[in-house]
Order: structure tokens, then sequence, then C-alpha cells
């Protein structure tokens, strides 16, 4: 079973002033393997700003990311840390892995530091796959309460997951969810494109940022068949306070290479 990454926590500074509406969305998930629902990850959207939150197994935020204004953030609950995820960031990241891995390669005899070069090409070789696309089954479905429309993505001829979208319109606060999500999409793709190994995650974000309305199911395919299956369970509309698209007080600031600033 493939297991999820966890997404990125985007956070900045606080809001002055509370706004007149926002949209939270609760979602589920189910795992082939068990077949058991469980609370999987919470979104706040509110004038154009984005949070996911991911929740453990107790139903607790373990990490949520917050996209806005541009940036993007993460932040540890359980380690009360925070950090900027920005091109800047992810180049410096990469860099710092590539002197490793070359350190690495240099300490290794002859033959195996010819099998290892080897394996990084084709995974390099790897990177260069078909961009995703996302394309109208002409299908529909109900989740819950909501009609949708199923669309696929694909990347080069094969499938990787699906969607069943609901349009803004059918949803409640889907004006604010669905602008929140295209800024947050926009925002990460820019940001990830710029990194040779975070192509795919960029070209994704893009591509679900395409959608005039929000995927209540996204199901991650394997071979055809489903190997998990987010839902959404609730979606509720009412104004959020500042602080919940701020980074916690008291948080400290480190970088992607886990040092503090």
């Amino acid at each position: 079973m493939k297991t999820q990454v966890p997404v990125l926590v985007l956070v900045t500074a606080a809001v002055t002033a509370v706004a007149q509406g926002g949209t939270i969305v609760h979602m589920d998930r189910k795992d082939s393997d068990d077949g058991k629902v469980r609370p999987q990850s919470m979104i706040y959207a509110q004038d154009e700003q984005f949070r996911m939150d991911t929740l453990d197994a107790a139903g607790h935020v373990s990490d949520f990311v917050l996209v806005r204004d541009g940036n993007i953030w993460q932040v540890d609950m359980e380690k009360r840390t925070f950090m900027q995820i920005d091109r800047a960031a992810l180049s410096g990241k990469q860099s710092e892995m590539q002197d490793r891995m070359q350190a690495m390669l240099q300490s290794l005899p002859q033959e195996k530091r010819a099998a290892m070069e080897a394996r990084m090409q084709g995974m390099m070789a790897g990177r260069s796959q078909p961009a995703f696309t996302m394309t109208d089954t002409g299908k529909s479905d109900k989740v819950g309460s909501w009609s949708c429309e199923i669309w696929q993505v694909r990347r080069g001829g094969t499938v990787s997951s699906d969607a069943c979208i609901a349009s803004r319109g059918s949803l409640e606060g889907g004006d604010e969810l669905v602008d929140a999500v295209h800024k947050a999409a926009t925002t990460a793709s820019g940001v990830l494109s710029s990194i040779p190994a975070a192509h795919a995650t960029a070209q994704r974000m893009a591509v679900y940022g395409q959608a005039n309305g929000f995927p209540v199911r996204t199901r991650e395919l394997e071979g055809g068949k489903v190997e998990s299956e987010l839902t959404v369970s609730s979606i509720e509309h009412r104004s959020l306070p500042a602080d919940r698209f701020a980074i916690p007080k008291g948080f400290t600031q480190t970088t992607m290479g886990g040092g503090n600033e």
C-alpha cells in the first residue's frame, strides 16, 4: 500500500481582522488493506487563504500547511516548529542532498559506485515522464449529499487517480473554497516547479487547480484498483478567526535542513 505523503503546511503573520465568511471541509480516508474509515484532514479556506491540517489516529492535528499571500509554510504541532517552503529553501535542500550523495559515492568501491550511479540515472530518467493531465470521463456519481462529475488524472497512458468533483455552486461556501484552492495550487505549483525532483507534484497541483469545483472524493489507483480513498464527510460555512491562518505563538522557526533561524 502506498503511503500518503504529508501535505506541506503554509503559514504567515496573523491577519488583523476577521473575515465575513470561511469554509471548513472535513475529510475521511479509507485504505484498501483494512477498509476502515478514519478522519484524515481538515481544510480551511477564507479570503483566498488556504490551510490543510493532517490528523493523527486520535483525531488531533499533527501538522498543517498554510498557503497565503504567495507563501507556503509548514508547521509541526508536535515539535512546535515551523518553516517556510520557497524556491530558495528547496534549491538549497536539493543542493545539500546532491553534495552528500556525491560524497557518499566517492567513498564507495568502483564497482558499487558504478552501480549506484546507474541507479541514480534511472531515477532521473523517471522524473522526465509525461506530464499529468486531467480529463472528464463523462460519468457522474453521488458522494454523500453531493452530485459530482468523475475526472481521471493520467500520467502518460496510465490512470493514477480519479476525482469526483462537485460544482462550486453545490457546496456550502463553495466559492470561498474553490477560489482558495485555485490560489494555493498556483502558489504551490510555482514554488515546486523550480525543483526537478518536485515537478510531478507541481504538475498535479496545477491540474487540480484547473477544476471549477472541489473533489468530494479522490481515489488513488494502482493497476486499476483503488488503494485509498479520501472523501469529504461534511462542510461548514462560517467566519474563521485570524489565528486560523497564522503561525501559533511560541513556535520556533526552522530551516529545511533542520536548524533554527
